[in-house]
């Protein structure tokens, strides 16, 4: 199922108007949609790794970002509903 969602989550990006914050999201997003679909098993952790990576992140990279983001609460806010839109899109295309 995986293979079918990653897709609609890039075309949402690529619909979106460039923004770190909205990228992230999407960065967030193939993460969460990964761990829904291979869980938190070696495999699931293999595959998240490799997201990260494409993303040229670590995931203590991953970590700071968020960390950052959640100190701004109007930037939390509007990542919260970049993420919400993303994971909508993909929702619908199911």
């Amino acid at each position: 199922m995986l293979r079918f969602f990653l897709p609609a989550v890039f075309l949402v990006l690529a619909a979106c108007e460039k923004n770190n914050d909205r990228d992230f999201a999407l960065v967030y997003a193939e993460l969460r949609i990964a761990e829904g679909e291979y869980g938190r098993a070696e495999a699931g952790k293999a595959i998240r790794f490799q997201i990260l990576q494409k993303h040229g992140l670590s995931a203590e990279d991953f970590e700071k970002k968020i960390e950052e983001i959640k100190k701004e609460p109007q930037r939390w806010r509007g990542f919260q509903d970049n993420l919400l839109k993303i994971l909508d899109s993909v929702a619908k295309e199911e």
